[in-house]
């Protein structure tokens, strides 16, 4: 009997649907062949949709109980969770990970680690160097980068200011869905960030769950290459440890 899963979603709703899709489908693949009467036993799963708007008001700086008010507004989500009979929780985006331990402060439930699910797979796949590509929050906090050194991974952010808006201004375009344009705009980004002689050993971290989105055709691939960039998936590759997690 697989554990019903929490999910912390609509942060932003475009990939909370694809974290739904690609956990489903994992438990399609995992159950094919198998002789089952009836439909497909799927996970049980209870989705806490959070307000993006607040989300991102709500942020915090370096200043002392400056997150306390973002902190909570996770903390009670993951209380509605439990109540709701969730065994695991899954947090389907990026950014809050990097207060994992404060939003978590409160709950004995067993959590889905972003950093530990994509430490894994880089392990997996020999993959020792990364460009991480998010939002503006994980682009300058070091929790991204600590969290990948343990599996020997160095991560380097893009270099200045500048670059990381044009990210950020294609990811907003994201949480609504818009993704014309949005590939290219992010491999123009990406020549910016790294040299040729630096693109056959460094991998392309997609590491908000909105920027796959803009690379339909790989929407289920944990990596994918275009032209001489390998770009990583964050969000099949959490989902995918999501449904070990909770098959466990």
């Amino acid at each position: 009997m697989s554990k019903k899963i929490g999910i912390i979603g609509g942060i932003g709703w475009p990939s909370s649907i694809e974290y739904y899709r690609l956990i489903c489908e994992a438990s399609q693949q995992y159950h094919s062949g198998m002789a089952i009467e009836g439909p497909t036993p799927m996970p049980e799963m209870v989705i806490e949709s959070l307000d993006m708007n607040f989300t991102v008001n709500n942020r915090g700086s370096s200043a002392p109980g400056s997150w306390d008010q973002w902190d909570r507004y996770f903390q009670d989500a993951i209380a509605r969770l439990e109540r709701s009979g969730a065994e695991l929780i899954l947090l389907a985006s990026v950014t809050p990970h990097a207060r994992l331990a404060q939003i978590t402060a409160n709950t004995s439930l067993p959590v889905v680690n972003y950093y530990q699910a994509l430490g894994d797979y880089c392990r997996s796949k020999n993959i020792e160097q990364m460009l991480v590509l998010g939002t503006m929050p994980t682009m300058t906090t070091a929790a991204f980068k600590i969290g990948l050194q343990a599996f020997g991974v160095e991560a380097q952010y893009p270099p200045n200011d500048g670059v990381k808006q044009q990210l950020v201004t294609i990811i907003d375009a994201l949480y609504q869905n818009k993704t014309q344009g949005a590939a290219s705009a992010i491999e123009d980004i990406v020549s910016l960030c790294i040299s040729p002689e630096q693109r056959h050993n460094t991998a392309i971290c997609l590491a908000c769950t909105e920027l796959p989105l803009a690379f339909e055709n790989s929407a289920n691939e944990a990596q994918f290459d275009v032209g001489e960039l390998r770009y990583l998936n964050s969000t099949v590759i959490h989902a995918a440890a999501a449904f070990q997690a909770c098959i466990a």
